[in-house]
């Protein structure tokens, strides 16, 4: 499932394994990184196939949320910007959540260290067309949408509760 993993440096003294992997919803390989020696090669591949099964619910608080990041970050940028947007689909409230997926895909999987080996926690980082310069972040902790919002390279496992900028659970 996971191929070619190779080792890759991370800063002076530290490095992490990458590999490829499909992904099934948006029908591209990604890429998939393990940082931490503890994150085993079977975890991944779990992490990986709990992506690719993910059920139609956690699909739709997905693009729920990332239909509230849209409208909220293209209702507070200049108009000159919104204007350049180049949105696959018009985003307003009538937008269907589905479309959305047409604006967004991934291009990697990150897993770190599980702090509950029972549990299946991952990070999706993403392209997405309304936010070019950051991308975007979703965390998933048990087929459970925990965050999403710009990327800032948090961890599924973190305390995602106060965050304000935090889209899962609106929309």
């Amino acid at each position: 499932m996971i191929q070619d993993v190779t080792l890759k440096p991370l800063g002076k003294f530290g490095f992490y394994r990458e590999g490829r992997a499909y992904c099934k919803l948006w029908d591209r390989e990604i890429r998939v990184s393990l940082f931490e020696e503890e994150v085993s090669l079977e975890y991944a591949e779990r992490c990986v196939q709990a992506m690719n099964a993910m059920p139609e619910r956690l699909i739709d608080d997905i693009c729920r949320a990332a239909k509230a990041y849209c409208i909220d970050f293209c209702s507070n940028i200049d108009s000159r910007w919104l204007q350049e947007l180049n949105l696959s689909v018009p985003v307003n409230p009538d937008t269907p959540p589905r479309e959305l997926l047409k604006c967004f895909y991934p291009t990697g999987i990150m897993v770190e260290p599980p702090e509950d080996p029972s549990k299946i926690g991952y990070q999706l980082e993403c392209e997405c067309q309304w936010e070019e310069e950051h991308g975007m972040e979703i965390d998933i902790l048990d087929d459970r949408l925990v965050y999403l919002s710009e990327y800032t390279g948090d961890s599924p496992w973190g305390d995602h509760e106060d965050e304000s900028w935090n889209y899962a659970g609106r929309g």
